[in-house]
């Protein structure tokens, strides 16, 4: 066999006998119900399309060719109720030429960034899987439609053979549509191009998360990409790269809607937006069929039984894979109770019953405890979100603890320490330190003041002192937090060291759709509990929340670093404000009623 061919399928690796690529599952082999589910969610997807075909599908190019992607599978698939369906030939038509148009003549696409190697790699993977399900279709149009998508193919082959990245899963994307485009047009310098970036390895830690820590981005580039490239000679090993993060993609979700922990992420999902399961459930699936696997299994038929309408896109890569859709393992119940700290990220995931939990401390401010090279600095590539925990009672959850010192307008503070006991306990602390800088050293003055422009080391601001030569005076307030489990919730000390009568701002984001009585009403919408306790309703489930800290100022900054570029940190939801100050000792309960 060649170098650059590809595995027959996942099935081969497992001593199954594989299914050509050109063949389906014979009927016996099918797992009818996933097929009759992703197919109907195909038709539903294509029906929305053909009713508003000048959407276009938005992401330039990217969105156009899903666009195509999205109705030519149907017309290829004999199962769907659009199957040759002369109706999708115009819309495609008309989509795949802008698709063409966009392409410069040097194979690239530009999406924000111009000639984007790694932009183009992402439309690479559609065009393959189109083409492929395309190319089986005896129809003439389906034919013409396959061969123009394989010349843009052939087309970016020798730019994303030389051309770079911009963040660590853009070389998975880059190599799997090298890979990928070698089927067409078979290639020696595309092997050697990833062999060139996998000799970096793969930026996977030891608790399975990959560097950018995002949820986006191990389930949409980099899990699938590396099953693609596990495919190729001598790459098997990737499989297990991509089993170590589903196994703990596990953990951080959250079994009543599947909503997968973002807190940790160094990407925009650390915004906590709702990410979920189901764009795992191809990996999920391939690996439950390639290793017999119950529990991925489990997650694969929970995914189709709770999230079915958002596998639409799954179709197409199972015409392309057919061994996909063979039938699972009897599955085995994907969630249990759990108790586990991911120390490479500073995160607590615990699960109880129907409470889960995550509690964290991994901000890139600190390093082994200490303020880091990137303390008090934010953008994208770091891990800065101030939420402490987060806590899930079905529909009912708190989307963040956060506490706001106001302290030298440094805004949240975020721990640099976690620790979890052997009975639960978890332990979160840190300090914030500011600094009073003194005169220069006599060696290090300079006649003309000329000093060098740089940052203070609280990261508040920038001047021309030289601050990194210059001694300084520190003022400091330490934080530490205990959250200790409790049957029907959890119950927070927090107690304060150091600086003394610093406002102290306890702030808890409640997700939408429940109503909060017991707390006095803002006129910035929010609510301050002064004492007693407040109770947050979502129907028949209630969470007591208290008691309050007294009648002190509510003061909320998310620091000098967002205030100066007019940002502020803050979630969707109604937000309960317990106030105090320092020296603070408080305990705050949690309860589900």
């Amino acid at each position: 066999m060649r170098r650059r061919t590809f595995l027959a399928g996942t099935a081969a690796a497992a001593g199954v006998a594989a299914v050509p690529a050109s063949a389906a599952p014979r009927s016996g082999d099918r797992d009818a119900a996933t097929l009759a589910l992703v197919t109907a969610a195909a038709d539903r997807q294509a029906a929305a399309i053909l009713s508003r075909p000048e959407a276009g599908g938005g992401w330039g190019a990217r969105g156009l060719l899903r666009q195509v992607r999205r109705l030519a599978t149907p017309f290829v698939w004999s199962d769907s109720k659009y199957f040759h369906d002369d109706a999708l030939l115009a819309p495609i038509e008309a989509l795949l030429a802008q698709v063409e148009a966009a392409q410069h003549d040097d194979g690239t696409f530009s999406s924000g960034n111009r000639h984007s190697p790694p932009d183009t790699a992402f439309l690479i993977a559609d065009m393959a899987v189109t083409a492929a399900g395309l190319r089986r279709d005896p129809r003439s149009e389906s034919q013409a439609f396959a061969e123009r998508l394989t010349a843009m193919m052939r087309k970016a082959g020798p730019a994303l053979a030389t051309g770079g990245i911009h963040t660590p899963n853009h070389r998975w994307e880059l190599c799997a549509a090298l890979a990928r485009i070698d089927q067409v047009a078979p290639d020696p310098a595309y092997r050697a191009r990833i062999d060139q970036w996998l000799a970096e390895g793969v930026d996977l830690d030891a608790d399975g998360f990959y560097s950018e820590r995002s949820s986006i981005y191990a389930s949409e580039v980099s899990n699938p990409s590396l099953l693609v490239l596990a495919r190729l000679p001598g790459l098997a090993g990737l499989r297990d790269l991509v089993r170590r993060n589903l196994e703990t993609t596990i953990v951080l979700a959250e079994p009543f809607g599947g909503e997968v922990e973002t807190v940790q992420a160094r990407r925009q999902d650390q915004d906590q937006r709702r990410q979920t399961l189901h764009a795992y459930y191809l990996q999920y699936r391939e690996l439950a069929l390639l290793d017999g696997d119950r529990r991925f299994a489990g997650v694969a038929r929970w995914i189709e039984g709770n999230d079915s309408d958002r596998l639409a896109d799954t179709l197409a890569d199972i015409i392309d894979t057919p061994e996909l859709a063979r039938p699972l393992p009897a599955e085995a119940p994907p969630f249990a109770d759990l108790g586990r700290h991911f120390k490479t990220v500073g995160l607590v995931r615990q699960r109880r019953g129907p409470i889960t939990a995550s509690l964290y401390a991994g901000s890139d401010w600190y390093a082994d405890g200490a303020p880091s090279a990137f303390y008090n600095t934010i953008g994208s590539g770091l891990a800065t979100n101030p939420t402490l925990m987060r806590l899930w009672k079905g529909g009912l959850v708190v989307d963040a603890v956060r506490l706001v010192p106001d302290f030298f307008n440094m805004g949240h503070f975020r721990p640099s320490e976690i620790a979890m006991e052997p009975d639960g306990a978890v332990r979160l602390g840190g300090e914030l330190a500011v600094p009073y800088y003194q005169p220069m050293p006599a060696d290090r003055r300079r006649p003309d003041g000329a000093y060098a422009l740089g940052p203070s080391v609280d990261g508040r601001f920038t001047s021309a002192l030289d601050f990194s030569h210059r001694p300084a005076t520190f003022r400091r307030l330490g934080v530490r937090i205990l959250a200790r489990p409790e049957p029907d919730g959890y119950r927070l000390l927090f107690e304060t060291t150091g600086e003394a009568a610093v406002d102290m701002t306890l702030e808890l984001t409640l997700r939408d759709g429940g109503v909060l009585e017991g707390a006095r009403p803002l006129a910035d919408g929010g609510f301050h509990l002064v004492e007693g306790q407040a109770s947050y309703r979502l129907g028949d489930q209630r969470l007591l929340i208290g008691p309050g800290a007294g009648d002190g100022a509510v003061k909320v900054s998310s620091g000098e670093t967002y205030g100066w570029a007019g940002g502020r940190l803050q979630l969707p939801g109604q937000r309960l404000y317990v106030t105090g100050r320092s020296p603070f000792r408080y305990e705050l309960r949690l309860a589900f009623a």
